[in-house]
């Protein structure tokens, strides 16, 4: 009896320890980090903050909107000979900078102090695909041989080839039973949400018939992008976007960010744009900017796509370098 006593005593004062300490862990952890209980960057977030040879946490920016609904360019001239539209998805929208720091905002500033008067306009949007894009490229009614339309693509366009999930993964798909408690804890405990994302995260669907239709689908939005543009008698300018996988070398930053999403992404990713490069380079105007990033010695990635104004310095000096080189800025 005597020793049944001493063992329940040494149980109770260990639950007691490790409730004392996964409280004291708990607290920190809400105070560390945000509840997205949906969203699958929590991991990611604590990697950034906890690095400095990356671009850090996101800042707080202010974000403009034109009468037409576009983000703001700044810097733009009230009297000009022509104009540069640029399409593309989140990564032209630039969501994690000031509106002076978007690459559309940083082209204009160029062509000013280069003397071009041309206006730059930034038709980027969030998940936005260059099917998408053709379609606002087809209702605007002013078109004319001074415009410039530039397609920043590749992401989004890749994206259609594939599905990222949020699937068991890791030691997670061998144990389902424990992402299972860690998603219903999860709803109570910063911890569990956190240890839930970092074993979930990575997942990627994929088939030979998604990759067909993504490649299908750039092909023809590049081409009508291509006939809308000759019949307005605007220059068409498609350029491949640089991401995460294109960078090399890889940082250590990168390559420890590219863990994050699992093996499976950058595989496919590479993939698609294997097969989407020979498409875009057989336009005459067509460019490739996957290696814009490489000279970069801290990297500019949030994620494996978007970037800070360090990386929409370096598309800016592209697309501007890009446009002089193929003689279509007047």
């Amino acid at each position: 009896m005597h020793t049944g006593r001493k063992v329940s005593k040494v149980v109770f004062v260990n639950i007691l320890v490790f409730a004392v300490l996964f409280s004291v862990v708990e607290v920190g952890f809400r105070f560390a980090t945000d509840s997205q209980q949906s969203s699958q960057y929590q991991i990611i977030e604590l990697f950034r903050r906890s690095r400095a040879d990356g671009p850090g946490d996101f800042r707080n920016v202010n974000i403009s909107s034109t009468s037409d609904g576009l983000r703001v360019t700044t810097d733009q001239p009230e009297n000009f000979s022509g104009r540069v539209l640029i399409f593309g998805g989140s990564t032209t929208f630039c969501g994690e900078v000031e509106d002076r720091e978007t690459h559309p905002s940083l082209l204009q500033q160029t062509l000013n102090a280069s003397g071009l008067n041309l206006k730059v306009l930034n038709y980027g949007k969030s998940a936005a695909t260059a099917t998408d894009r053709v379609e606002i490229l087809r209702g605007i009614g002013d078109l004319n041989p001074n415009d410039v339309i530039v397609f920043y693509v590749g992401i989004n366009e890749a994206g259609v080839g594939f599905v990222q999930r949020d699937m068991p993964v890791r030691l997670v798909g061998k144990f389902p039973k424990l992402g299972t408690a860690l998603r219903r804890a999860s709803k109570y405990s910063r911890v569990a949400d956190v240890l839930f994302r970092a074993m979930v995260y990575g997942g990627v669907s994929v088939s030979s018939e998604s990759k067909d239709l993504a490649v299908d689908r750039f092909d023809r939005a590049l081409k009508d992008a291509s006939d809308i543009a000759s019949k307005a008698g605007a220059k068409f300018v498609p350029i491949l976007q640089a991401n995460l996988y294109t960078r090399n070398p890889m940082s250590d930053y990168d390559v420890e960010l590219g863990k994050m999403y699992g093996p499976a992404l950058g595989s496919i990713v590479n993939e698609m744009y294997s097969r989407m490069l020979p498409i875009l380079s057989a336009y005459p105007f067509g460019g490739d900017a996957t290696g814009v990033m490489n000279d970069l010695e801290r990297s500019p990635y949030y994620d494996w796509m978007h970037v800070d104004v360090s990386g929409n310095g370096k598309i800016s000096e592209f697309i501007f370098e890009h446009l002089r080189t193929k003689a279509v800025l007047k």
